[in-house]
């Protein structure tokens, strides 16, 4: 929409310079560009009342006071003998006509008139259809003119389902069809309402006798209508985004008096149909306001601003009929805060929400953002399988013999989806799945994750194998950095297992951990596959003890361990645990590296100790006494030598 500086001036008591009303115009929300001394604003949807020079106006009125009482006629009026039938209520409350009749020549264009023309470089086609264009820019409320003398019949407004042509004020043929809400007489339609009118009723040079309407459509009935007929319609550009419903007689009333200025008129009579009449009303709490703006705002600044906007603030804020985009108390908040402007709201620190104790729900999505950033892909899988558990339970009609039962684990879908993956040469997967298991004893929500191969995040880490090491890790870190403790692993049997634990947390069972048999996987890529299924149902979170950070210097020692078999890496892990608990002096223990060359049947695995005090420098011997029980720890578990020794 394209807007004349000057003319916007003439509607506003203070006057303000282009670079000054620019940057009001983008604080209260009106994206725009300016050529010469033209505005061209992008006005959001929503803001149809914006869409004219008195909409605008009021909406800078906090700033620079808005002139809005423009020269209407205003003597009584007789009413005027036009039969009319109004089938689509629903769709148009309110509506009015006038009737003026003319005698004499056309004088001269007043300025503001003549200005409209030239300054936006447009052309004129008749009096009455000029002052028409002219009023849908300075009101933002569009008209329509009839030549009142080829109106031969009764005018109805209706909306039917028919085929037929119609050739638009711009001289095109189109094709009606479908529903469409429609002016007709005699049965024709002479008007596209809202849209565009027939060519056949309209004004020319030599009319002398109108007719102007000018009606409330609901916007939803007028959306789409332009488009769809590819016609370049202002009317139903405005119609879409909502006029005032009850501007009509006013608008009719101001056409009346440009008419006057510029002609005499022999005879005017009007007909009106209002019907949508309620305004909405709001609940004016100002404490509310405030606090979802952010702002200490008192009563009187905050009903200041409303009724600079056109409200009506009592106990009650009564919305005025242009806006019909506000029906809540947010949709003023919003008026406020454009006023006052955002970058004038002080920045305030954030009051966050403390944890809660039951935190499935907040447990898993922070997992699941855990899971994901460290290479994993989610899976989702059906909840059915031919699992011959007997705590499965079955279906009654299943479509698939495959899938007869609800799953009594997650495991063996994800280790489908791995064996899925396998076959098409993918040689490094991690996958999990978040889901409900079901038995006869009822439901429980649980997390499994499947890993095999090797990491190839990037050329550094491609050697880091997926294995029982790895994902023995993630859960610890998982359970750590998200519930503030350390899950406790029970080694165990299992037929589907060649490496199976029990993992504990907080002194209950919650799930398993292992490396799956080839017999479980049954793939043809013989990669080892580990996994792991945890119950998450029952987890809480416990409270993290927070301490200082040390100013003391820490110190590392590494070991390396030379294994047996991959059995002495849960015992090893185990045993790092414990010295881990026992010594406040050992404050982080973790996997470096990990070695194996299974033709020269060669595993080792090189761990690294961090020592640090709160309260002082460690010496050699202090900390040599804590590495001395790590070491006549390991070396009493069977099939554990340290190199070196």
């Amino acid at each position: 929409m394209k807007i004349v500086y000057s003319h916007l001036l003439n509607f506003l008591e203070k006057k303000p310079s282009m670079e000054e009303l620019s940057d009001k115009l983008f604080q209260i929300g009106h994206e725009h560009k300016i050529e010469g001394e033209v505005f061209d604003l992008e006005i959001t949807p929503n803001r149809g009342d914006c869409l004219s020079l008195k909409g605008l106006a009021r909406d800078l009125n906090y700033y620079y006071s808005a002139k809005l009482d423009q020269n209407i006629f205003e003597d009584e009026l007789p009413n005027a003998n036009l039969e009319f039938k109004n089938k689509a209520v629903a769709l148009c409350p309110n509506i009015c006509f006038v009737e003026i009749e003319i005698e004499g020549d056309v004088k001269k264009y007043a300025p503001y008139l003549e200005n409209y023309f030239k300054d936006l470089n447009l052309n004129k086609n008749n009096f009455f259809t000029d002052i028409s264009n002219y009023l849908a820019y300075e009101t933002g409320q569009p008209t329509h003119c009839y030549d009142a003398e080829k109106i031969e019949g009764p005018l109805v407004l209706e909306k039917r389902n028919k085929k037929e042509k119609f050739k638009t004020l711009l001289g095109s043929e189109i094709e009606l069809e479908g529903d469409n809400l429609v002016f007709t007489v005699n049965g024709v339609a002479v008007d596209l309402a809202g849209t565009m009118g027939d060519e056949s009723t309209s004004c020319s040079k030599t009319t002398s006798k109108v007719l102007v309407e000018c009606a409330y459509f609901k916007p939803e009935e007028i959306l789409g209508k332009a488009r769809k007929y590819n016609l370049t319609s202002e009317a139903s550009y405005k119609f879409e985004r909502g006029v005032d419903y009850l501007a009509q007689e006013q608008v009719l009333r101001r056409f009346i008096a440009i008419v006057q200025e510029h002609v005499k008129i022999k005879s005017c009579a009007i007909k009106s149909e209002k019907r949508k009449e309620d305004l909405i009303n709001v609940e004016f709490n100002p404490h509310k306001l405030n606090k979802v703006i952010g702002t200490d705002l008192t009563d009187t600044q905050q009903k200041a601003i409303l009724e600079s906007l056109y409200f009506e603030v009592s106990e009650n804020i009564t919305v005025p009929p242009h806006r019909s985009d506000v029906d809540q108390l947010n949709d003023l908040a919003e008026e406020i805060t454009r006023i006052i402007g955002y970058d004038n709201i002080a920045s305030k620190t954030l009051s966050l929400p403390v944890k809660t104790k039951d935190i499935s729900k907040n447990f898993e999505t922070s997992c699941r953002n855990f899971l994901v950033n460290s290479g994993f892909f989610e899976t989702i899988n059906f909840p059915f399988n031919d699992n011959a558990d007997k705590l499965a339970i079955s279906v009654d009609n299943p479509l698939d013999k495959q899938r007869s039962k609800m799953r009594v684990c997650i495991t063996k879908s994800l280790k489908e989806n791995l064996v899925y993956n396998q076959n098409r040469q993918k040689d490094s997967i991690k996958l999990f799945e978040f889901s409900d298991i079901y038995t006869k004893e009822g439901n429980e929500r649980k997390l499994s994750a499947i890993v095999c191969g090797r990491a190839n995040k990037n050329f550094k880490e491609f050697n880091q194998p997926l294995d029982y090491t790895y994902l023995k890790g993630l859960i610890c870190t998982i359970f750590d950095d998200l519930l503030g403790g350390k899950p406790k692993f029970e080694e165990n049997k299992s037929d589907n297992y060649d490496l199976f634990e029990k993992v504990f947390f907080n002194g209950s069972h919650i799930g398993r951990i292992g490396r799956l048999s080839e017999n479980f996987v049954d793939s043809k890529v013989k990669t080892p596959v580990f996994s792991f299924e945890i119950s998450i149902n029952n987890l809480e979170i416990l409270e993290k003890k927070y301490q200082k950070t040390s100013d003391f210097p820490a110190s590392h020692r590494d070991l390396s361990f030379r294994l047996d078999s991959h059995d002495n890496l849960s015992d090893l892990s185990n045993l790092m645990t414990k010295v881990s608990e026992a010594n406040d002096l050992l404050t982080d223990v973790f996997v470096f590296d990990l070695f194996e060359n299974k033709k020269l049947n060669i595993l080792k695995v090189g761990y690294r100790f961090k020592f640090q005090s709160i309260k002082k420098s460690l010496t050699d011997q202090e900390i040599d006494k804590v590495m001395n029980l790590i070491i006549k720890g390991a070396l009493s578990v069977k099939g554990v030598n340290i190199e070196g020794l």
